[in-house]
């Protein structure tokens, strides 16, 4: 802006400076036109009065009396005399001696007054004084009306001009002018340049990114319209800003809560944006994944197949893909072209979404109706075959009608149990079950479940013990708590061997109550510990099936806790016992 205001100051001095001079020229030909054309007229009437003066005081012979009265009129003018007969001889000259004056016949102003002429006038360099003059002259005549002689005065030219003292009057008003002009110019240029310079600086601070400033000067006409336009533009820039920033946070936060893993790769194969799940998925920061290219960043041969095939053929691709690092992992691979407006420029778009969990789902359920299935067949099979045995004539044996029954009978309720049980399972898996809550003594509830399991535990002369190390009382559903601790007992009772020992631990913390199931019976091998919970899954298949359970038992526990918003646990060695933890939230 400081350039812009010295071009402005430079611009406005140098057209008054050029203004002032030439005003001054034209005003100082104006004057000195002027000036000798008064001087010039002032001149030719002196020598007219002159001239009429002399007009009756002569006849043409008594000059000396002419010469006296010349004399007397020289001491009151500055102006040169000088009297010339028509012959041009110089009979009196106020300022030279007349014998050294040559005749004066051919002189310009002497030619016109003799040519008839009331005056003649003329300009030229004086021979005699070596000046510069200017003459006028006229004639005098005698009583008849004829020319005697002539009467010429002359001045110097630069007595016909401006004055010295006036010339430099109008140099100084024209040094005052350019002065004030300057100082005027000046301060108007500053006045100028503060709003330019305040909008100059808001304008630098938008183009920062600076959206919050304004302009808070004072200007005038439209300089302040241009203060308030900018004012306008920085508010319409903000609110854009805010809006773009809001935007972009809200696009942000859905990409990395989704589920799905999306990167986004440019033209040069370069990752420019991950989300978290993809993050998870592939192991790897953000930090550490933009910028690199895909073929560095993506472990997995397939994935990295597709994406060259997208960016060769430029159509989608999908497919079903495995990681092996650095886990197993199964993915929905999704690649999606994004053409760019510039010619050839192609950006992609990766999806992945991990399938993992929904492949070992679908594993279970093809291992549970495998396993359901066969658990069903054998007590159908049985039942179909006894029931055939008897049509084909054995009930007509009374010990053997009596032995088949009661064979029917157990089997069909170990049918039923089985069905009973996968229905539980079905409506705790789809959380159709609803708690009746109420205020349960979590020892009473213990107690109760034991006398479930008196007879067994009398048959293998085992002992049952409870540890109540803190008096606890749970808001929760009282047959759902005992169907959990009769399932997790009786599994004691029956993984472990005569005269064992079984103890119930119940204990709470400021938020929570646990329930330990603890027994010294034959283990669960490490290698087991991760699937107990698992539907059918037995890890001695001919005890459990003889003890008369489904297989289910566990897998109900599991899903009725977590329908309390609990946890359930197990630590066991094998040979030395096991222990199941159930953990549920309490309030204070």
């Amino acid at each position: 802006m400081k350039q812009l205001q010295l071009r402005m100051l430079a611009t406005f001095v140098l057209i008054f400076a050029l203004f002032s001079v030439a005003f001054g020229i034209f005003l100082e030909t104006v004057l000195g036109n002027y000036t000798r054309s008064l001087h010039s007229e002032l001149l030719v009437e002196q020598t007219q009065i002159v001239g009429t003066l002399l007009q009756n005081s002569t006849d043409g012979s008594d000059w000396i009396f002419v010469e006296e009265e010349l004399d007397k009129i020289d001491a009151f003018t500055e102006d040169r005399i000088t009297l010339v007969d028509t012959d041009g001889v110089v009979l009196y000259d106020s300022q030279i001696t007349t014998v050294n004056l040559e005749n004066h016949l051919r002189r310009e102003e002497i030619q016109e007054v003799l040519s008839g002429e009331p005056y003649g006038t003329g300009q030229r360099k004086s021979e005699s004084t070596n000046q510069e003059l200017y003459y006028v002259a006229v004639p005098i005549y005698d009583e008849a009306g004829a020319i005697v002689a002539i009467i010429r005065l002359s001045r110097p030219l630069s007595a016909l001009t401006v004055s010295q003292r006036i010339e430099q009057s109008l140099y100084v008003f024209i040094l005052l002018a350019l002065v004030v002009a300057f100082i005027l110019t000046y301060a108007l240029t500053k006045r100028i340049g503060r709003p330019i310079d305040a909008v100059m600086d808001v304008a630098k601070k938008l183009s920062d990114h600076q959206y919050d400033a304004r302009y808070k000067g004072k200007g005038f006409g439209d300089f302040q319209k241009l203060g308030e336009t900018i004012n306008e533009l920085a508010e319409s820039l903000d609110n854009q800003m805010n809006e773009i920033k809001q935007n972009d946070e809200r696009l942000t936060g859905l990409i990395n809560h989704l589920v799905i893993g999306v990167m986004l790769l440019d033209e040069n194969k370069e990752i420019t944006m991950v989300n978290a799940a993809m993050q998870e998925i592939l192991s790897e920061s953000e930090e550490s994944l933009i910028g690199q290219s895909y073929v560095e960043a993506v472990s997995s041969y397939g994935l990295s197949h597709m994406i060259e095939r997208a960016y060769n053929y430029r159509e989608p691709q999908n497919d079903e893909i495995y990681f092996y690092y650095p886990r197993d992992r199964v993915v929905d691979a999704n690649i999606v072209p994004i053409t760019s407006k510039k010619p050839g420029e192609m950006n992609l778009i990766v999806l992945l979404y991990d399938i993992s969990e929904i492949r070992r789902l679908e594993k279970v359920r093809t291992d549970f109706v495998a396993n359901a299935s066969h658990e069903l067949r054998t007590p159908v099979t049985a039942l179909k075959g006894f029931a055939e045995t008897l049509l084909d004539g054995a009930m007509e044996d009374p010990v053997i009608l009596k032995q088949f029954l009661e064979i029917i009978l157990a089997e069909s309720t170990r049918l039923n149990l089985l069905v009973n049980d996968i229905l539980e399972l079905s409506k705790l898996e789809q959380r159709q079950v609803p708690l009746a809550l109420q205020e349960v003594n979590i020892s009473e509830a213990v107690l109760a479940t034991f006398q479930l399991v008196d007879q067994k535990v009398k048959e293998k002369n085992m002992t049952l013990e409870l540890v109540e190390k803190d008096f606890v009382t749970l808001q929760t559903d009282p047959n759902r708590l005992k169907q959990i601790l009769a399932n997790l007992i009786n599994n004691a009772v029956v993984y472990t061997q005569a005269g064992g020992h079984i103890t119930v631990t119940v204990d709470r913390t400021a938020e929570q109550v646990r329930l330990h199931v603890a027994d010294n019976g034959i283990g669960i091998p490490e290698a087991d510990l991760g699937r107990v919970f698992e539907r059918f899954y037995r890890v001695d298949r001919a005890r459990s099936r003889n003890s008369g359970g489904t297989g289910l038992g566990l897998s109900i526990v599991k899903y009725l806790v977590e329908n309390m918003n609990g946890t359930v646990t197990v630590a066991s060695k094998q040979g030395k016992g096991t222990t199941f933890t159930v953990t549920l939230p309490c309030k204070n």
